[in-house]
């Protein structure tokens, strides 16, 4: 048989139901704590969340205003106050400035301000009797929070602020002492993006003021001719720095200075030059070029391993000196014409001078050899010359209107060189001419070359007739008749030998 269960007494049931309802009333407590808990947790993360979303934004940010307004509706997100100010330290001690503000009808644009008045470097919880408060009366806060960021140096920088107003506090929840973690390091992090937007700003007005710098050694020393001797500055270039290139010079050469300069008087003069450099320079730099030299009516231009752009560069110098001298024209001013030569080939490029002052310079006989034909542009009636070995380093030949003029052998060189005549650099009309009478040209050419004298005038003088303004025909013709009536030693090889440059 069973033994029945002991009877407990009336006391004994009341005592364990109080056991039960205190048990009870503990797992309640504990569980409204927890809850309290996870909600604060939640509105924690919350808040973390928002700031690593602020300082993502926050880097790309360049406008102060915008990175004022970003940062402080920032604020306003995370943590949900009526009213936010973002203040920046001055040169004063007793002022902090207004940088920008959240949620405020008027703000001032300065508010008094003592370090004294901040008793740490993180967040705090300021009522409405506070000094700081008290101070800034006419923010009409009820309570604020408020954190200081500083400078790279430690120095003070700013304060941040979040807060509610005396008539917003029916309105808006308390702010709490669990804020005060995370408002640190909001503020703390946009002190560090602002100080470091500083510095970048300080960053690029020195690159600013070096790329202002870089830009005025530029207009005495090329870029290009930098990089061609592989110098990062000109500081770094020693006199007898030099590299060997292979190039195409330009030299492009005023005609009739003298006239012109006694025309117009060294002032008159400087300008026309000037005008004329405005003009042509830009067209030297879009075909990647680069003006190496200005030498008083002459100009030396390089343009490493570009061959095909060095006849259009000289095509666009004819063209926009047109353009020149029509507009001088209508001012009633002498018109500016000029002669360019060009070749291609090895060159020795560097620095020359005595150690105190140097000077970019080119040695070789391919830029002498550009000075030299450059000067036979006047012989020949011509604008542009080049020569064979320019053409044979062009590309694209069909591109360009040019005929073989002469075999020459120029002051100061003992071989012979074929020299060509860029006709794309005169007027529509005369083009039309050269191009009509280049096979008979060229005919005449070759039996000028063989001596047959009298062949080789008709054959030019009937260019001339289609081709009056073709002044290398006419030349051909004085110099055939000269032949004929003087014929030349043996053996004739079709050279024309030069004594002057």
């Amino acid at each position: 048989m069973s033994t029945p269960a002991a009877t407990r007494s009336y006391e004994e049931l009341e005592a364990l139901c109080a056991k039960l309802e205190a048990e009870s009333g503990r797992n309640l407590v504990m569980q409204r704590d927890l809850i309290h808990a996870k909600g604060q947790v939640d509105s924690e993360l919350m808040r973390f969340k928002a700031i690593q979303a602020y300082s993502a934004m926050a880097l790309h940010v360049d406008d102060a205003d915008a990175f004022f307004s970003l940062t402080l509706e920032s604020v306003i997100e995370a943590f949900e106050y009526e009213v936010a100010l973002f203040l920046q330290a001055t040169d004063s001690e007793k002022l902090m400035r207004v940088g920008g503000e959240f949620g405020f009808d008027e703000p001032p644009t300065e508010l008094p301000f003592s370090p004294k008045w901040l008793k740490s470097d993180e967040s705090e919880i300021l009522a409405e009797d506070d000094f700081l408060l008290m101070a800034w009366v006419e923010l009409n806060l009820a309570k604020a929070i408020v954190c200081p960021f500083h400078d790279k140096n430690g120095n003070l920088a700013g304060i941040i602020l979040g807060g509610i107003t005396k008539n917003g506090l029916e309105f808006f929840d308390d702010i709490e002492p669990d804020h005060c973690s995370a408002f640190t390091v909001m503020v703390q992090q946009s002190g560090s993006l602002w100080t470091n937007r500083e510095l970048n700003g300080e960053i690029r007005e020195q690159n600013d003021r070096l790329g202002s710098l870089t830009d005025s050694y530029s207009r005495f020393v090329p870029f290009q001719f930098l990089e061609l001797l592989n110098r990062e500055s000109i500081e770094e270039i020693d006199a007898g720095d030099h590299v060997s290139i292979e190039t195409s010079v330009l030299f492009a050469d005023i005609r009739d200075f003298t006239a012109l300069s006694e025309a117009l008087g060294p002032a008159g003069t400087f300008a026309a030059l000037n005008e004329f450099l405005l003009a042509v320079e830009p067209m030297v730099e879009q075909e990647n070029g680069f003006i190496n030299q200005y030498m008083g009516d002459a100009v030396m231009a390089l343009f490493p391993d570009q061959v095909d752009a060095v006849l259009s560069c000289a095509i666009r110098m004819i063209g926009q000196s047109r353009e020149l001298n029509a507009r001088r024209s209508g001012s009633g001013e002498m018109a500016i014409r000029f002669g360019m030569g060009i070749s291609s080939g090895p060159l020795m490029l560097g620095a020359i001078g005595g150690g105190k002052r140097l000077d970019s310079n080119v040695v070789g006989d391919t830029a002498n050899l550009a000075s030299r034909i450059q000067g036979l542009t006047k012989l020949y009636g011509v604008t542009t010359l080049f020569t064979e070995f320019t053409r044979a380093r062009l590309e694209r030949q069909e591109d360009y209107c040019f005929r073989e003029l002469d075999r020459v052998v120029v002051k100061g060189r003992e071989a012979a060189v074929s020299i060509y005549e860029l006709y794309d650099c005169d007027t529509k009309p005369i083009q039309m001419q050269k191009h009509a009478t280049a096979p008979r040209f060229a005919e005449g050419l070759a039996h000028y070359r063989s001596g047959e004298f009298q062949a080789a005038r008709e054959l030019f003088e009937a260019c001339h007739a289609d081709a009056p303004d073709d002044n290398v025909a006419k030349l051909y013709i004085v110099r055939c008749a000269d032949l004929i009536t003087t014929p030349p030693e043996e053996p004739w090889r079709g050279v024309w030998v030069l004594d002057e440059k």
